[in-house]
């Protein structure tokens, strides 16, 4: 067996504002590993704001590659020799793409997840104006779902513009972790009144205790403050919802673990992503295939149009083909 791995640009084709700063484009790491005449693929987006580089995911596959190329380490050893986060991520995603090549299975076959041709999937805006926050929803008036970020210095007016122009869209928003857990405690009945439905990662992660003092009724979402299983007995009875992202749990095994993990405990579950190619998507649109809130709308970002392998009709995901990814 032999793997390669190689760092890449992905553009997107405006800037993109949340709370910590703005995005224009990501640097991904793209694995193979091939072997019985067949490749398999995964990516990795780290984040450099959670202290994950490309450099550094790159060192880390150097340093387990020789095992994996020998054939000493698998995809279940490879849960406990290597934390949970990018460099992971694309390792075991890329395992699960060779099993599924090499033994002519289909990723659905393999973890067992009746296989869906789309999943509705939310789109996103970025923190604007007031104005431009109503100038780009007017543009969205087919998505079924909007995702709002929030944590600048409108938020509120933001909400509304948004819901003056889609009085009737699903609609939740983003902080991460951009509020105190004051302005939570303000912000909340307002957002209740004018039907957001959920409340994603409000505080800063390692905050999750002072989430006891929250009085609001609209559920919380824990996304940055939700990595793997780990997490759970900290997020029980604070954050209803969890947010599954394969570059935090480390692939899609951790993944499928933690999914169901959060569901015995009574949770809903979301699937969201960092960012990434198509390459990135189809894995995370297995999982989503169990989630309730879907929110994959990256592929409508991106530059280069070779790089949306996964298909995002403004509305929903459109099934991948075996040749992008499982």
């Amino acid at each position: 067996m032999k793997l390669t791995a190689l760092k890449r640009r992905l553009e997107l084709t405006t800037p993109f504002r949340v709370s910590f700063g703005e995005i224009s484009g990501m640097d991904v790491v793209e694995l193979a590993v091939q072997g019985d005449g067949v490749t398999g693929r995964g990516e990795a987006c780290p984040m450099p704001v959670f202290g994950h580089t490309a450099e550094v995911v790159l060192e880390t596959i150097a340093e387990v590659a020789p095992d994996i190329e020998a054939g000493r380490l698998d995809r279940a050893g490879l849960q406990t020799r290597l934390p949970a986060g990018p460099a992971r991520n694309a390792l075991d995603c890329a395992l699960w793409d060779h099993e599924a090549k090499r033994t002519g299975r289909s990723i659905w076959d393999l973890t067992g997840i009746a296989s869906v041709a789309t999943l509705e999937s939310d789109i996103t805006i970025g923190i604007e104006t007031p104005q431009e926050t109503a100038r780009l929803a007017g543009t969205l008036r087919d998505a079924g779902m909007i995702k709002l970020k929030l944590g600048g210095p409108d938020d509120m007016a933001c909400v509304r513009a948004v819901r003056d122009v889609l009085p009737d869209t699903r609609l939740f928003v983003d902080v991460n972790g951009g509020w105190t857990l004051d302005q939570l405690n303000a912000f909340a009945p307002e957002l209740a009144a004018l039907d957001v439905f959920m409340i994603e990662q409000p505080l800063p992660q390692g905050q999750d205790e002072q989430l006891d003092g929250y009085v609001g009724a609209v559920p919380l979402c824990a996304d940055e403050s939700c990595q793997d299983r780990a997490d759970l007995d900290r997020l029980q009875g604070r954050y209803a919802w969890a947010n599954i992202k394969l570059d935090k749990t480390g692939g899609l095994t951790e993944a499928l673990a933690l999914a169901e993990a959060a569901q015995a405990r009574g949770m809903k579950l979301m699937v969201g992503c960092m960012m990434g190619s198509g390459l990135a998507m189809a894995p995370a649109y297995v999982v989503g295939a169990l989630c309730e809130v879907v929110d994959l709308d990256v592929m409508l970002l991106l530059k280069n149009p070779a790089d949306a392998a996964v298909r995002h009709d403004g509305r929903r995901l459109i099934g991948f083909g075996r040749e992008v990814w499982g």
